[in-house]
């Protein structure tokens, strides 16, 4: 092999290893918060199929009591630094692209309007959304928290697994999550399938990547 090959090849197992790591952070911080409160809150989708399939998917959502346990599982996670907005002007973020921007890369001839209107229900992902309104939390570790809205959602973030160092892009080092229930361990961490950066993989590959290293 050619050492960019083993150059990219190694960078990619490094970037495999830290979202191991991350997404046992996360489930801890998750299965505590459960234990704290004593009871399964009502702030996830229901999944069907397999955690560990590329072929799962979520439904019919019950997000009553989703306030109630943003706050324990934030208390859960070592965050350092709040930004309420104004992420990246404030530096709390790197420039992060849009899920909009994605759009436009995969089909130049897209406007503007037309780019938004193709990630509606996602667009608390655009570029205005995550880089000026989003609330955003970095943790000691340096990992960066970024909410689906100007208040943190438990049941839909997104995660940049290495904080401000590279490539600070979706489907990289930038992963999108759910909160799910399967109806018998519940709540459990589910990996969306929304927007990646070409060659980038999504969450739930990752996740499902991640399952078959077990077995």
């Amino acid at each position: 092999m050619t050492l960019p090959a083993l150059i990219n090849k190694a960078e990619q197992m490094i970037l495999k290893n830290q979202f191991k790591k991350t997404y046992s952070i996360l489930s801890q911080a998750l299965n505590k918060s459960v234990a704290d409160l004593g009871y399964v809150p009502a702030c996830n989708y229901t999944l069907k199929g397999s955690p560990s399939s590329a072929e799962g998917s979520v439904i019919d959502p019950d997000l009553s009591d989703c306030s109630t346990l943003n706050e324990v599982f934030l208390n859960n996670l070592n965050v350092i630094q709040l930004c309420k907005g104004n992420g990246y002007p404030k530096g709390c973020i790197p420039k992060y692209k849009g899920f909009e921007d994605i759009q436009k890369e995969k089909n130049p001839d897209l406007s503007d309007e037309e780019a938004l209107e193709a990630i509606q229900g996602y667009n608390g992902f655009s570029s205005a959304n995550v880089l000026n309104r989003n609330a955003i939390y970095v943790l000691a570790d340096g990992s960066i928290l970024i909410s689906f809205n100007s208040f943190f959602q438990s049941n839909i973030f997104a995660f940049d697994i290495n904080g401000k160092k590279g490539p600070n892009k979706w489907g990289y080092d930038v992963f999108s999550f759910w909160l799910g229930n399967t109806g018998k361990s519940g709540l459990i961490l589910l990996g969306a399938t929304y927007s990646v950066e070409k060659g980038g993989k999504t969450t739930r590959q990752m996740i499902k990547d991640m399952y078959d290293d077990k077995n």
